[in-house]
């Protein structure tokens, strides 16, 4: 208790430290996802109120490109291995209120990208809602979650064709891959469950109840061991999650509606960003064990995060700060 308390003075007297605020152009309605190419050194945003794709030298830190023509951009994913970005685009207008509410417009598209010259490579079939993104090195295969399909859009990544969609009987949050029990999860928010998935026979191989969560969405993968960190949005609760055995370890308190959970694995940081504009911090030197370190307010709606693993800065894309749209840049403090 006392390590606990004293972890959680150190976050608040060494508050996150402002690098820069990078304009990214006219202010938005909302962005969404991003995500780091560590080989090529960029940052990807999904500018989804603009229907736009961002792309960030983080060297230079500037802005270098905009893709645009992607109404409702959600997701996106970097997949260094493949050399292609994919992004979840669940459509304009009409289509895409009707795939919020879960009416089944059927006009979503997952959109690839060349990450060496940015060219677009495929649009393909995206349900009705896609959004998060996971990559399975061992199979090449992208998953992609349809929220309100209810299902998970398989993808051939070296054909660029879709395989299948899993049916997974709910609405669902974000998928990751983990390399340790070489499995995709994806949480169903509407059963307050998580479902494991083996990438290779595409079949549903269990679905976990995760007892004292409301809505599952957020969900990450500890680095070094087999541990899944489930963020409710519901009723702001961070889950820990032993994958092999199927058990849930902990519960920790978060603020209103968490959202994108990262982490630094070279300092055990994990960071939970919420709608509320407030982060969360813990310390996961014992993935089992999360240690809360605290919060602090990054801005409105700052509920996505990354963390670059090069430098441990933390993005955070605003959609409207004095006028603009803002990449809010961060170093992290030292303990």
């Amino acid at each position: 208790m006392m390590v606990r308390r004293l972890l959680l003075s150190l976050f608040c007297a060494a508050p996150l430290l402002a690098h820069a605020d990078l304009r990214l152009g006219p202010p938005s309605d909302r962005m969404d996802y991003l995500s780091i190419d560590p080989t090529t050194r960029r940052l990807y945003i999904a500018n989804m109120g603009e229907g736009s794709m961002l792309v960030v030298d983080l060297q230079q830190e500037k802005l270098v490109a905009v893709k645009t023509d992607l109404p409702k951009i959600t997701g996106v994913l970097a997949v260094p291995e493949l050399h292609k970005i994919y992004a979840s685009v669940t459509g304009s207008g009409f289509g895409a209120t009707l795939g919020k509410l879960g009416l089944g417009s059927g006009k979503g598209q997952v959109a690839i990208f060349s990450s060496d010259d940015l060219h677009e490579i495929a649009r393909l079939p995206g349900g009705t809602f896609p959004d998060g993104i996971a990559f399975d090195p061992g199979s090449h295969k992208i998953f992609v979650s349809d929220e309100k399909g209810s299902g998970v859009i398989v993808i051939d990544g070296d054909k660029d064709q879709v395989i299948r969609t899993i049916d997974l009987g709910g609405e669902v949050g974000n998928v990751r891959f983990d390399p340790l029990t070489a499995k995709i999860y994806a949480p169903i928010q509407s059963r307050n469950e998580l479902a494991y998935i083996d990438p290779k026979s595409l079949q549903v191989l269990m679905r976990n109840p995760l007892t004292g969560c409301e809505h599952p969405h957020g969900l990450f993968i500890a680095p070094s061991q087999a541990i899944g960190y489930v963020a409710c949005d519901g009723n702001g609760r961070l889950l820990v999650v032993d994958l092999k055995l199927g058990v849930i370890l902990d519960q920790l308190p978060l603020g209103r509606d968490p959202d994108v959970l990262d982490a630094d694995a070279a300092t055990n940081r994990l960071y939970v960003a919420g709608e509320s504009g407030y982060l969360y911090g813990f310390d996961i030197s014992d993935p089992a064990k999360p240690v809360a370190l605290g919060s602090e307010r990054i801005g409105d709606n700052a509920h996505s995060v990354a963390v670059d693993p090069a430098t441990h800065k933390l993005y955070f894309p605003i959609a409207n700060q004095d006028d603009s749209a803002v990449l809010k840049i961060l170093d992290p403090p030292s303990f």
